[in-house]
């Protein structure tokens, strides 16, 4: 894939545009990070060219028809770049939620009902509540499942993430306020989700904290 406006002094701006999809929609099939990032930045680039390309012949309509699809790209990329590779096959997530949609530890039903969404909200509103974390779980775990269930699999990401950025603020929260009972336990919970969905580098900032905690209690 060459550099710049396809080796054109003055390519069509339809070309341009249609370049801009083309790379998007390899993007949206990126496997890793380094690669998607790569495919994302490009995509923004060809879309700027084809902007500029509408803009010099003062075809208005067309650069804010392609402007919109710029920051609509945008916005789906940040989960493109996290959340995509989790969706492939081979991918350990897939696989943990492969085996749990077909366990018998989540049923049909949770407290009564079998309204997902409602279950969903139910897991949020228990995740606010530090102090619910242990209830937050069990419909966290509910919802996921019957999420990934419905093939609502973006969904089941975020809501993942989620509980596990409250297991997260949680046991920061606990630190710093010098109660560290059982904080090597819950933090061992939320390294292993972060290491399940990609996040590696917080899940090495997680440990690096808990364990200068842990020491100076020594």
């Amino acid at each position: 894939m060459g550099n710049g406006r396809l080796g054109q002094p003055d390519p069509q701006p339809e070309r341009l545009l249609a370049h801009a999809r083309k790379i998007a929609k390899l993007s949206r099939r990126a496997t890793d990070t380094v690669h998607g990032s790569f495919l994302i930045e490009r995509t923004q680039e060809q879309y700027r060219f084809a902007i500029e390309a509408f803009d010099s012949r003062r075809r208005s309509r067309e650069a804010i028809d392609a402007r919109s699809e710029l920051e609509q790209f945008r916005m789906q990329s940040g989960f493109m770049l996290r959340a995509a590779p989790l969706l492939l096959e081979s991918s350990d997530f897939r696989s943990a939620f492969d085996s749990l949609a077909t366990s018998e530890k989540v049923g049909r039903f949770f407290n009564g009902t079998d309204d997902l969404d409602e279950i969903v909200a139910l897991a949020r509103r228990r995740m606010k509540k530090l102090d619910n974390l242990a209830a937050a779980e069990a419909a966290a775990r509910a919802a996921t499942c019957m999420l990934w269930r419905a093939h609502r699999e973006k969904e089941t990401i975020v809501l993942y993430n989620e509980y596990t950025d409250a297991l997260v603020r949680d046991v920061t929260i606990s630190i710093s306020r010098g109660a560290l009972y059982l904080v090597a336990v819950r933090s061992k919970i939320a390294t292993r989700r972060l290491w399940l969905t990609g996040r590696n580098d917080e899940a090495s900032q997680l440990l690096a904290t808990v364990h200068e905690a842990l020491k100076t209690r020594l």
